[in-house]
């Protein structure tokens, strides 16, 4: 008589269920065929996870009057608010820049990525 081949549900083709360190989510990619995603994100802590590289979170307290405006030039350009606050901030650096050099923007305390 020949022997059959008993597997138990946890350790169905090769996958052991008590000692398997993948995350159901990779596992679930996995049996679609698709690419397992970077842990890049997952591995950024505090202000900047989630963030795209290069980039972090920082909270301003701003006047309503002003976050307004900034909402209004968003509408009626057609862009995210948070693009145009980039573009603002980038001129408004620029502008510092010009008028009392690129110092200014070189202090210690302003290198957030060190």
């Amino acid at each position: 008589m020949a022997k059959e081949n008993n597997k138990s549900v946890l350790s169905i083709d090769g996958f052991d269920g008590l000692n398997d360190s993948k995350s159901s989510e990779q596992m679930q990619a996995e049996s679609l065929g698709i690419a397992p995603k970077d842990d890049d994100a997952r591995k950024s802590k505090g202000a900047a996870a989630g963030c795209k590289p290069g980039t972090t979170r920082k909270t301003f307290v701003l006047p309503l009057e002003l976050i307004d405006k900034i909402g209004a030039i968003a509408a009626h350009t057609r862009r995210k608010e948070v693009a145009v606050v980039i573009d603002l901030l980038e001129r408004g650096v620029a502008s510092c820049e010009q008028q009392y050099g690129k110092d200014i923007t070189s202090l210690p305390m302003f290198n957030m990525g060190d």
